[in-house]
């Protein structure tokens, strides 16, 4: 795994889940500004950059 990547925890991915409208390509992008083929990534517990997990968190605290 190379050192700018991050496996985020099944919790997190659950808790980003929560706040997801619809588990569509757009709303994925609209909601968090990742692509659905990262959003499997997460789900299926395989390394994203540190930088997409840090930007998903980043608007995660900013969603009502």
């Amino acid at each position: 795994m190379a050192l700018n990547m991050i496996v985020v925890t099944e919790d997190e991915v659950a808790r980003f889940r929560s706040k997801l409208p619809a588990a569509t390509a757009e709303q994925i992008m609209v909601t968090y500004g990742v692509s659905e083929t990262t959003w499997r990534k997460l789900r299926k517990g395989t390394p994203v950059r540190v930088l997409t997990a840090e930007r998903m968190r980043a608007r995660y605290v900013t969603l009502p």
